[in-house]
C-alpha cells in the first residue's frame, strides 16, 4: 500500500524491494492494522516523516488501545496527527513533513514507543535523545544497527543520528509471530 514490492522467495520466503526513507508512496486507500498495536504505532512513526497524507485504522479493540502516548511525541518532532477523542484513539490521520530531533523522557518503558520515535527520528532533521524509565525490548536497535545507523546507548538513554547513506540491506530469518516480527 505505501509502494514497496514484495514478492514470495521459495516456500514461505520473501523478498522486500526496499525504496529507501524517502521512496514511500501515499496510499490510496485507509491502511488497517487489525489488531496489530505495535504495527499502528510502529507505522506512526515511519508516516511522520513522510511527505503525504495517510490514515491507519484496526479492528474494534485496536481503535480502543491508546495512541496519544505516541501522537503526542511525534507532533513535538513536527508532524500533524489527528485521531478520534482528541487524538489519542485510532482512526489515526498523520501529515508528515519535515521533522527535527526530539529530546524526550518516556513516561514508561515501552518498545513499541522507543521504535516508533527511533523510526521518525531517522527523518529528523537533527539528533533525537531518548530517555527510558527502564529497559524494554531493543529489537529496533539492534535492526538499525545492522543497517548502519549511528545509535548509541548508555544505560537507559539512546542517541540515534539520522542516516545521512541510505540504510543497508539485510537479509534475515524473521519469526512467525507477527508481533515481534514487525519490530
Amino acid at each position: 500500500a505505501l509502494g514497496v514490492a514484495i514478492e514470495p522467495a521459495g516456500e514461505t520466503g520473501r523478498v522486500v524491494h526496499g525504496v529507501g526513507l524517502r521512496g514511500l508512496q501515499e496510499p490510496a486507500d485507509v491502511l488497517d492494522a487489525g489488531n496489530s498495536g505495535t504495527t499502528m504505532r510502529l507505522l506512526c512513526g515511519v508516516l511522520a516523516g513522510q511527505p503525504f497524507f495517510a490514515v491507519l485504522t484496526g479492528d474494534a479493540s485496536l481503535r480502543r488501545r491508546p495512541m496519544g502516548r505516541v501522537l503526542e511525541p511525534l507532533r513535538q518532532m513536527g508532524a500533524t496527527a489527528w485521531g478520534r477523542a482528541g487524538g489519542t484513539l485510532a482512526p489515526l490521520a498523520i501529515r508528515g513533513g519535515e521533522l527535527r530531533g526530539l529530546d524526550y523522557a518516556l513516561p514508561m518503558a515501552s518498545a513499541q514507543l522507543k521504535s516508533a520515535l527511533l523510526l521518525a527520528g531517522l527523518y529528523a532533521t537533527g539528533p533525537t535523545h531518548l530517555r527510558e524509565p527502564a529497559a524494554s525490548r531493543d529489537h529496533t536497535e539492534r535492526l538499525l544497527r545492522a543497517q548502519g545507523v549511528d545509535l548509541q546507548a548508555a544505560g537507559h538513554d539512546l542517541w540515534l543520528t539520522p542516516p545521512t547513506a541510505p540504510l543497508r540491506p539485510l537479509d534475515l530469518v524473521v519469526p512467525g509471530d507477527f508481533s515481534a516480527a514487525a519490530f
